[in-house]
């Protein structure tokens, strides 16, 4: 009896040259994948440099037109705003300066441009938090529930292409859709923070956006990290009512996350957030010689995309844009 002759297995074949490697890859990343975040602020005279996170800007109205438009010729076309008022409140926020931000960037760039903005109340709170707090220091969550659905509609109003609440609020999504379909703005896309951790890797950012809590913290109403059942009844409840995109926060060290939400909502896009933390652990490494900032970035890139993630919200978008259009 004739054996067939077998041979022996040759992966390196597919790994001989670049262009056979890009041809054969698994893992197919583009620009327009990628979202930059921007951080505007009242009151500011001058575009500052943002110590806790390298390369990021504190923007003024005009710095961020102009920033927007590096990033178009960078081939990122969406960008996610988030803006800072001067006045902090306990009730009352007034969003006249965040309308106008937006209002003024979609005149300048319309339909070039997706805009998405941040929808939470931690930036316009005396204490920092995420939604309205009692005397005992309990968040209530269907005061501020309201005034999100608030904040949407006059942001929607204002022109915003996708409304991105990371407030972690119960049935925010729900009221959300349901007063944007009732003033007639059901084109207006919600991308809901659907599970959004406790994270530790937060600090940076919440330097940059005024948003640190004056006390306690926020582990009553963001995911407990050692809970993968509530991350994915999180993104069940926020797919049902009525969210278009889905996301993952942070990115990096929930790609276990990131695979069992797409795996579970293959029919809705899945955005992951590389948060300030991760971003800004790999500026530090590169600082003191231990790694190549944009190659080990652009391999978190890859290995986010390999999770099942849609969509990358990265502060390097602007940098590393044009390497993937």
């Amino acid at each position: 009896m004739n054996k067939e002759k077998t041979y022996p297995l040759n992966l390196r074949r597919s790994r001989q040259n670049l262009s056979i490697r890009n041809l054969l890859a698994d893992v197919q990343l583009s620009s327009s994948q990628l979202i930059q975040p921007y951080f505007v602020y009242q009151g500011l005279n001058e575009s500052e440099e943002l110590k806790a996170l390298s390369g990021q800007r504190q923007h003024t109205a005009d710095s961020l037109l102009k920033e927007i438009e590096v990033g178009l010729e960078n081939k990122i076309n969406s960008v996610l705003l988030f803006i800072i008022p001067n006045k902090k409140s306990f009730h009352d926020f007034d969003y006249s300066f965040d309308t106008n931000i937006i209002e003024n960037v979609k005149r300048n760039f319309g339909h070039d441009l997706v805009l998405m903005t941040d929808i939470c109340l931690c930036s316009h709170t005396q204490d920092g938090h995420c939604g309205f707090t009692n005397k005992q220091g309990e968040i209530l969550n269907d005061p501020s529930v309201k005034e999100l659905a608030r904040k949407s509609l006059q942001f929607a109003q204002a022109g915003v292409d996708v409304l991105a609440p990371s407030d972690m609020m119960d049935s925010r999504i729900a009221a959300i859709r349901n007063i944007l379909n009732q003033n007639q703005l059901e084109k207006t896309l919600i991308m809901s923070y659907s599970s959004k951790f406790s994270s530790h890797f937060y600090g940076p950012f919440r330097e940059a956006a005024q948003s640190t809590p004056s006390f306690g913290d926020r582990k009553t109403y963001q995911i407990d990290p050692r809970n993968l059942k509530d991350a994915l009844h999180s993104s069940d409840r926020d797919a049902l009512e009525g969210a278009d995109i889905l996301m993952v926060k942070p990115a990096l060290a929930y790609l276990d996350i990131i695979s069992k939400v797409k795996s579970k909502h293959s029919h809705l896009p899945l955005a992951a957030y590389q948060v300030s933390g991760e971003y800004q652990g790999l500026k530090l490494m590169a600082e003191h010689g231990l790694l190549d900032f944009d190659l080990a970035l652009k391999e978190t890139f890859y290995s986010i995309k390999r999770a099942g993630a849609d969509l990358i919200i990265t502060y390097g978008a602007n940098r590393l844009g044009k390497e993937f259009s």
